[in-house]
């Protein structure tokens, strides 16, 4: 039997997502003009999606002394 995976609720706001450029014509690509990252990072499921990743992921942990969050392989050295 094959693994069975869900789809977490939280992505399917994706597929109500107008037409959007990620590079506006003509130009060279720049995350500051990127609309469709603009248009993701007004949609707190998704930016919580992403989060819950890479806690869940073990890539950013909580820190109970300082009450933040960080980066696991972080080094304030």
């Amino acid at each position: 039997m094959g693994k069975n995976r869900s789809t977490d609720k939280r992505l399917l706001v994706a597929k109500d997502m107008p037409p959007l450029h990620r590079t506006q014509p003509g130009q060279q690509y720049s995350y500051k003009f990127d609309e469709v990252l603009d248009w993701i990072s007004k949609r707190p499921g998704l930016l919580m999606y992403v989060f819950d990743k890479l806690k869940d992921g073990k890539y950013i942990e909580y820190d109970s002394d300082t009450g933040t969050w960080r980066g696991t392989n972080y080094d304030e050295d």
